[in-house]
């Protein structure tokens, strides 16, 4: 009967150190943020249909950074080889409401694989071009932003192959869509049409030293077979350098529209800096210069902003942004404005990150 006993308390502790041993391979996280507060901009269009404009208080998510939960794992498989997963909501925090076209993993869902020579991931995926901009402007995920001259900033893609490796001071990112945006009918992924909704984006950047040096690339074809010839090209550079606890940044983006026979091109430029006089404090500074083809389309936008960390997990925030249109432009920081009209932007709110 001792023996007996023995041999299945040697069982029970057999299976114990095996789950623990597995799931000591195993690390799932689960994280997330939530950011509301108050916004005010002027001179916003009561509707499409007339002229008048009229100011606009409201509560809103997302003005420093968007609201979210997210879970992701990574499994050790051996000889340094791992599985990794990522699946991320977005949601509107002041309503509830699923965000990002009401996916309910909208900002991200991939599988892959990572180890010595990368990672590669496949699923729906934050862009190259999401990687530039978070890199390059440091006003971004917030509001006024270069998000607010050109939403790809935030963009993801559907069916897409995603690869991402660090080689001492080079860093890349490259993916390709099969089809970048599923909610299009008939978007991607069409039988004896291959070009529709096809995407193909690189970022390589390099450090040395203080300064970070950085190229993008990306082309969107049409999504649909009349249009998939047509194409939307951004080729961008971008430059950082960290002289703590000032850092200074530029960029250039250049993006040409090609709907055949005609094409078009806008450029866009700014210039950046952060500031930590101390720990808890964070300033920004930003100034864009947004330019299309034509006379007369230019705006320019000023941004500041402001934090200060309650917590490593909670801070407040402001920021102030003034967007100035020529007479032909009509870009806006939130809604929509008559062409020729400038607008002021205020937002204060808290943001918690767990």
């Amino acid at each position: 009967m001792k023996a007996l006993h023995a041999t299945k308390a040697t069982i029970l502790l057999g299976s114990v150190m095996a789950s623990t041993a597995l799931h000591a391979q195993t690390n799932v996280q689960i994280y997330g943020i939530v950011d509301v507060g108050v916004e005010y901009v002027n001179k916003a269009r009561v509707s499409t249909a007339g002229t008048a404009t009229g100011s606009l208080a409201k509560v809103d998510s997302g003005n420093a950074a968007a609201s979210r939960i997210g879970f992701r794992g990574r499994e050790d498989l051996g000889d340094g080889l791992a599985a990794v997963f990522g699946l991320e909501n977005g949601f509107s925090a002041d309503t509830g409401a699923l965000a990002n076209g009401g996916r309910l993993f909208g900002r991200q869902a991939y599988v892959g694989l990572a180890g010595k020579f990368g990672e590669v991931q496949l699923g729906r995926e934050t862009t190259p071009i999401f990687d530039f901009g978070a890199i390059y402007d440091p006003m971004i995920p917030a509001r006024y932003s270069a998000l607010a001259l050109d939403a790809a900033f935030a963009s993801r893609a559907d069916n897409a192959i995603r690869y991402g490796g660090k080689f001492g001071g080079l860093t890349l990112s490259t993916q390709y869509s099969f089809g970048f945006d599923s909610t299009i009918v008939n978007g991607g992924e069409v039988p004896g049409a291959f070009q529709v909704g096809k995407e193909a984006s690189t970022n390589i950047n390099y450090q040395f030293g203080n300064v970070l040096a950085g190229v993008l690339y990306d082309r969107q074809n049409g999504t649909s077979v009349a249009t998939q010839k047509n194409s939307v090209e951004r080729m961008a550079v971008g430059i950082t350098a960290d002289f703590k606890p000032v850092k200074l940044y530029a960029a250039f983006q250049r993006r040409n529209m090609h709907t055949a026979p005609t094409s078009t091109r806008t450029n866009l430029y700014w210039v950046a800096m952060s500031y930590n006089p101390t720990a808890a404090v964070t300033l920004l500074a930003a100034a864009y210069s947004y330019d299309p083809a034509g006379a007369s389309n230019r705006t320019g936008m000023y941004t500041l902003l402001g934090s200060y960390a309650l917590s490593k997990r909670t801070d407040i925030y402001s920021e102030l942004g003034i967007m100035r249109n020529q007479a032909k432009a009509a870009m806006a920081l939130d809604g929509t404005v008559n062409p020729g009209d400038s607008q002021a932007g205020l937002t204060l709110g808290i943001r918690h990150r767990f």
